[in-house]
């Protein structure tokens, strides 16, 4: 089977039209199509870890969430993330392709967002919203239930919130799901919707303090909840190419609590 046979198949599955303008989803690294596909990997970035999976299996495709190249150019990408220009060389020696599927994945209507609240087992309490970014669900619980849920479920360690601690263990039901560092535009229009609680990523002191001041009660959590694309893209090849050699890596929070 040629390499093109599932890059086909997954970019008219989740088409690069549907990204933001400033996403550069698509190819990181691309060599001939036509070439026989060995094996391939699913991860959510692509690391040293995730590379060396790829040479154990001989694999010569890696399907990631986060694209591996942002810049213009390999010496812009160097002075950002220095470790990629090693493996982007070794990527090149061993004619290693690798495709990213970020926004225009996240816009799907079982993208990001939903996988998550799929896998807490929350797809069921699903509300329809004009976008298909954020996932808003109606679901009776708690904040700490929900904590718990969440904890148990991925395993994350590090989370913050401005809710007062006096009201967690009140009900709260109209929360939102915004996967990795959702869009402090979209929080605002939610938050105006008076949503109980509001969950993303990645949260910087400025949009703190816009919270803060919009009194919008917030959990940000781990990025890695967004591995959920790569369980799925897992899946997906799995169950469409049932005769192709395909590993799934996970990463772990690369930080501790202190």
């Amino acid at each position: 089977m040629q390499i093109r046979k599932v890059t086909k198949y997954l970019l008219e599955k989740w088409p690069l039209d549907l990204k933001e303008e400033w996403d550069p989803s698509g190819f990181s690294i691309k060599f001939n199509l036509s070439e026989p596909l060995r094996s391939i990997v699913c991860a959510i970035d692509l690391t040293k870890e995730v590379f060396e999976k790829a040479l154990e299996i001989d694999a010569n495709l890696i399907i990631i969430h986060h694209p591996f190249k942002f810049e213009a150019s390999w010496d812009d990408e160097d002075i950002k993330a220095p470790y990629k220009r090693s493996i982007y060389q070794k990527c090149k020696e061993k004619r290693i392709n690798v495709l990213a599927f970020h926004t225009n994945y996240d816009n799907q209507y079982y993208g990001t967002s939903y996988q998550i609240i799929k896998k807490l087992g929350l797809e069921n309490y699903r509300q329809n919203y004009e976008h298909n970014y954020p996932n808003l669900v109606n679901y009776k619980t708690t904040f700490n239930d929900l904590v718990k849920k969440i904890k148990t479920t991925f395993g994350f360690k590090a989370m913050r919130t401005n809710l007062h601690k006096d009201l967690w263990n009140n009900e709260i039901s109209k929360i939102a799901f915004l996967s990795g560092a959702g869009y402090i535009s979209e929080v605002n229009a939610i938050n105006n919707l008076n949503y109980d609680l509001i969950i993303t990523s990645d949260i910087k002191w400025s949009d703190w303090i816009v919270y803060k001041e919009t009194k919008a009660n917030i959990l940000e959590i781990s990025h890695l909840d967004e591995q959920v694309f790569a369980d799925d893209a897992y899946k997906i090849i799995k169950e469409k190419f049932p005769g192709v050699k395909i590993e799934l890596v996970h990463i772990n929070e690369p930080y501790w609590n202190i």
